[in-house]
C-alpha cells in the first residue's frame, strides 16, 4: 500500500507542475498580445492624424441645350412676266417705183346678137277666162283625186267643207297653204292641210296668162256617200 501511494504522489506532482507550467504559458500567449495591441492602438490614436473624407462636390446640372431656332424659309419672290419687248420697226427705204408706162390697146366692143324675146300672144279676155277656168278645174280634180277622207271621222259620221287657199308659183309648186273656212270638225281641217302638203306641186302655170304667181282658193268637200 505505500508503495502505490508514494506512486501516485510522484505521478500527481509531475502532472501538477507540468499543468502548472502549461498553464502559465498559455497565460502569458493571451495577456501580451493585449498589450502588445493596447499600446498599438495607443501609439496610433496619438501620432495619426485621421483625414477627414470630404464628400464629393455634387456635379453641376448640365444646362439645358437652347432649342434651335426654326428656320423661316423667305418666301421666293414672284417674277413678274417681262412684257414682251416691242419689235423695233426697221425702216427700210423704198427705191422709187419708176412708172412704166405701156401702150395699152383699147379692147374693140364685141358686137352682141339682141336676143328676140318670145312673142307674147296676144289672148282676148275670154281665152284668159278659158284658160282659168281649165286650169282651176285640174287644180281641183288633183285635189279631189289624192283626197283622203279621214277614218276616225267618217267612223263618227262627221261631214263638211274647208275652204283652202295657196300659192302656185310660175312652175306650179305650192306654199303658203292655210286655212280660210274651218269645217266644223278638226280632224277634217287638218286632212285638208295634209293634201295640199302631200301634192306639193301642180302644171306650170301657162304662159299665156302671164302670172308669176297664182294665189287659188278651193272649196274640198268632204260627204258620205
Amino acid at each position: 500500500m505505500n508503495r502505490y501511494q508514494s506512486s501516485f504522489l510522484i505521478t500527481s506532482t509531475i502532472y501538477a507542475i507540468v499543468g502548472f507550467f502549461a498553464f502559465f504559458v498559455f497565460a502569458n500567449a493571451l495577456i501580451i498580445p493585449d498589450k502588445a495591441a493596447e499600446e498599438i492602438t495607443t501609439i496610433s490614436l496619438s501620432t495619426v492624424e485621421v483625414a477627414q473624407v470630404q464628400p464629393e462636390p455634387t456635379p453641376p446640372e448640365p444646362e439645358p441645350e437652347p432649342e434651335p431656332e426654326p428656320i423661316i424659309e423667305k418666301p421666293t419672290p414672284i417674277k413678274k412676266p417681262e412684257k414682251p419687248k416691242k419689235p423695233k420697226k426697221e425702216y427700210i427705204q423704198e427705191k422709187p417705183i419708176e412708172k412704166v408706162v405701156e401702150n395699152v390697146v383699147a379692147p374693140q366692143p364685141t358686137q352682141t346678137a339682141p336676143v328676140e324675146e318670145a312673142p307674147v300672144k296676144n289672148v282676148n279676155p275670154a281665152q284668159v277666162h278659158n284658160l282659168e277656168s281649165a286650169y282651176l278645174a285640174k287644180v281641183k280634180a288633183k285635189v279631189e283625186k289624192n283626197k283622203v277622207y279621214p277614218r276616225v271621222a267618217k267612223r263618227l259620221n262627221q261631214t263638211g267643207k274647208v275652204e283652202v287657199n295657196f300659192d302656185v308659183m310660175k312652175k306650179g309648186n305650192v306654199k303658203n297653204v292655210k286655212i280660210v273656212k274651218k269645217s266644223k270638225f278638226d280632224k277634217l281641217d287638218e286632212a285638208t292641210l295634209e293634201l295640199l302638203i302631200k301634192i306639193a306641186t301642180f302644171e306650170p302655170i301657162p304662159d299665156e296668162l302671164n302670172r308669176e304667181v297664182w294665189n287659188i282658193t278651193i272649196p274640198v268637200d268632204y260627204q258620205i256617200q
